[in-house]
């Protein structure tokens, strides 16, 4: 029997590639945090968020209509991770730079 399935974005943190097939792909230099965002509001709160840990935000990249790539300038994003997590946000998937990976 076949299922619908809901088309809604998942926003659980789980990987769904059914639903967002958008792969991350390490940089050299740079992390990167792929995260969902509900308005501007959001996404201004996780940019304060990520620059109180000294990190700057290089670029944001659109991915879908509620998905925005940050690119940091570091090469770690766990602790970034960790903290945006602690304050609510979820669907985050985040990947180290590959220098980082020594």
């Amino acid at each position: 029997m076949n299922e619908l399935k809901n088309s809604s974005p998942d926003i659980s943190g789980k990987d769904n590639r059914e639903e967002f097939p958008f792969e991350l792909k390490a940089d050299r230099e740079y992390a990167q945090i792929l995260m969902t965002v509900q308005s501007a509001e959001t996404l201004r709160e996780a940019k304060q968020i990520i620059e109180e840990f000294g990190i700057h935000v290089l670029d944001t990249k659109s991915i879908a209509p509620d998905r925005v790539l940050f690119r940091l300038n570091a090469e770690d994003m766990r602790e970034v991770v960790l903290k945006l997590t602690e304050n609510g946000f979820s669907g985050l998937k985040g990947i180290n730079a590959l220098a980082s990976k020594k």
